[in-house]
């Protein structure tokens, strides 16, 4: 029976491939756009061989022509990456640029211990080798920067497609171009769901992602989508040049926590649980006090500025204090540039039955509460400097959870307190990840898998974010 299946499941996708073929122009847009994608990675690698070559060229007058040599092992290097990394992973992996200085060092390391080279011949092949993997680095973190939204084709049943579309609707980054539907065979045709097409079943996967010129088929595993279906499906789009994706049922945890394993031939998810080391989170304390001294300083002019215009421009004190919450549950007060009328707290609940926030959020995107002044100051985050001050006093952090009012916080059950097992912070992923335009329940679950996943790293990415949806003015009002 399941040699059956396969066999029908082949002839499906050879019969939609075929169709797709004799309507199809000579050569699809898919395989355009990914001949050209490697076109960019074979620039980028030529760049990095060019690059190590003109070092060359500037040291071998002093060092000698053996610098040609190290080029050309720089260049054969970065020619046997390219054909074993899979086309869509060309220009994103940072594989050859680690490889380049791992298999680099071990060789100039060895030839130097062995007194083949010497110690000044060493020096300008390290550097040969790090000028080219620098710039095959760059490549790939310029295409982070300016990379367009990632294409996908859902496959799965309507439960599942189902759970993808709800997370992934108000994502930018993410583009839904279709959905091949699941174990619907015997309900009625379905022409779309939630606005997404719906172009095919099961045995269409491979020529609806030819014709809609997707970067990524993902996969939601359910009762009527086995792991046989999946692995055939894999081989269907082994010569397609588009990526497969399984979705797992692991939430919440960073691909660092997670390693796959065997058991018993089955591949498993081991979830290391989340640890945040005593050293990291004393490195962290020191980070946001002396961060925070130098941004008050640097920032003093701004300060000034502010509090002058707010001054010159409505009635009232400069700063508003409010109380949140803070670590562990324990109350601060909160610093702010004033934004508001100075009854503002007295004619919320006038305005509580224009509230576009969910949950215990209240959020009004045109509030006339909000001065002229206060508009600008929360437009590009200036109103929230003060909260330098509350980093300094060990109350908040540069980068955490979003502090909570008290009465927000009554309202949370054992999960969404989980949140506050750190310090709240001036930014975090909830601000990076869209701030006022989230949803309450997004916001709770950012907050979560930050506290679950924290490492320095990821505050020093967060941080970037920050300055860049800070410049933007993602989601302020």
């Amino acid at each position: 029976m399941e040699l059956l299946t396969e066999i029908d499941f082949s002839r499906d996708v050879r019969l939609g491939v075929a169709d797709r073929t004799t309507r199809a122009e000579p050569e699809s847009w898919l395989r355009r756009k990914m001949r050209n994608r490697s076109r960019m990675a074979a620039l980028a690698f030529l760049l990095s061989t060019l690059g190590a070559a003109l070092v060359a060229a500037v040291r071998a007058p002093f060092v000698g022509g053996y610098v040609w040599l190290v080029v050309a092992a720089i260049a054969s290097t970065l020619v046997v990456e390219f054909f074993t990394i899979p086309a869509y992973e060309r220009t994103r992996s940072l594989r050859p640029a680690r490889h380049l200085v791992v298999s680099g060092a071990i060789v100039v390391l060895a030839l130097t211990v062995t007194e083949v080279i010497k110690p000044a011949t060493a020096r300008v092949s390290m550097l040969l080798i790090l000028t080219a993997a620098a710039l095959s680095a760059g490549a790939v973190l310029l295409r982070y920067f300016v990379a367009a939204p990632r294409s996908t084709l859902l496959v799965g049943d309507r439960t599942g497609v189902g759970h993808f579309i709800a997370q992934w609707s108000e994502r930018s980054d993410i583009v839904m171009k279709g959905i091949c539907l699941v174990g619907d065979d015997d309900g009625p045709p379905t022409s779309d769901l939630a606005g997404i097409p719906v172009v095919g079943r099961l045995g269409d996967v491979t020529a609806a992602a030819d014709a809609l010129g997707v970067d990524e088929v993902v996969v939601a595993p359910g009762p009527s989508l086995s792991a046989y279906d999946v692995r055939r499906l894999n081989w269907a789009l082994d010569h397609s040049l588009v990526e497969l994706t399984v979705a797992t049922e692991v939430h919440g945890a960073m691909p660092r926590r997670v390693q796959p394993r065997m058991l018993g031939r089955r591949l498993m998810l081991s979830v290391r649980p989340p640890r945040r080391p005593a050293l990291a989170l004393w490195l962290k304390g020191v980070i946001d006090w002396v961060g925070g001294v130098v941004l008050i300083a640097v920032l003093s002019p701004v300060f000034v500025a502010a509090a002058v215009a707010i001054k010159l421009t409505s009635p009232g004190p400069v700063l508003f204090r409010q109380t949140r919450t803070g670590l562990c549950g324990r109350p601060f007060a909160m610093i702010k540039f004033r934004t508001m009328v100075v009854d503002a707290e007295d004619q919320l609940s006038e305005l509580m039955k224009l509230n576009e926030g969910a949950g215990p959020l209240f959020k009004l995107r045109d509030d006339p509460r909000v001065t002229r002044v206060g508009r600008f100051l929360r437009k590009t985050s200036l109103d929230e400097l003060p909260q330098l001050f509350n980093v300094v006093r060990g109350e908040m952090s540069l980068i955490g959870p979003r502090p909570g009012l008290p009465q927000e916080v009554d309202t949370y059950d054992d999960w969404i307190r989980h949140r506050l097992q750190v310090r709240p912070g001036m930014t975090g992923l909830w601000q990076v990840s869209g701030r006022s335009n989230l949803s309450w329940q997004d916001s709770v679950r950012l907050d979560i898998d930050y506290v679950d996943n924290w490492t320095l790293r990821s505050d020093l990415a967060i941080a970037a974010k920050t300055a860049r949806a800070v410049i933007r003015g993602d989601g302020a009002h």
